[in-house]
């Protein structure tokens, strides 16, 4: 399968595309119409560190239609200086895309307009403030987190 593209949406607040069936533009509307079930109106209640409501990335993957050999995500920030790559099936099992606080939008004092959050992970570099786009991928993204530019490092010295 090759990387699929979402149609552009001027309100959208996160894109999902990549190596998937079905790429999308979720706008906040999108997000807070996900069913019942996989939103989390408290998210401080998963991970006492964490504010605001939230939905479960797990639909949303499910909802895109993730290509049977994908084995990646990377999460993107809004301004593209920021980027996290990680497995996908552990990482849609747990992580959740916070969009709203207060019964608001999240605003981007606070890593709006959605922040990608991993509860619980020992690697806060994984969770992504501003998070706009998620790339579904068979092979690692663009991975710039601190944590792992050694790795990356040596693997460009490799001609990896």
């Amino acid at each position: 399968m090759t990387l699929r593209k979402a149609a552009r949406n001027t309100r959208a607040i996160l894109t999902i595309e990549g190596e998937c069936a079905r790429p999308r533009a979720f706008t906040h509307h999108d997000l807070a119409t996900v069913h019942d079930y996989y939103q989390v109106p408290d998210v401080s209640k998963v991970d006492e560190r964490l504010k605001g409501k939230g939905v479960r990335l797990r639909k949303l993957v499910d909802l895109v239609g993730p290509a049977f050999h994908a084995r990646f995500l990377t999460v993107e920030s809004e301004d593209g200086t920021f980027s996290a790559c990680l497995p996908l099936a552990e990482t849609s099992r747990t992580a959740v895309v916070i969009y709203e606080l207060k019964g608001k939008p999240l605003d981007r004092a606070e890593g709006g307009p959605v922040r990608f959050v991993i509860p619980f992970s020992g690697d806060a570099c994984g969770n992504v403030k501003s998070a706009a786009r998620i790339t579904i991928s068979e092979q690692p993204g663009r991975d710039t987190r601190p944590s792992q530019a050694a790795p990356q490092a040596a693997a460009s010295a490799r001609g990896a």
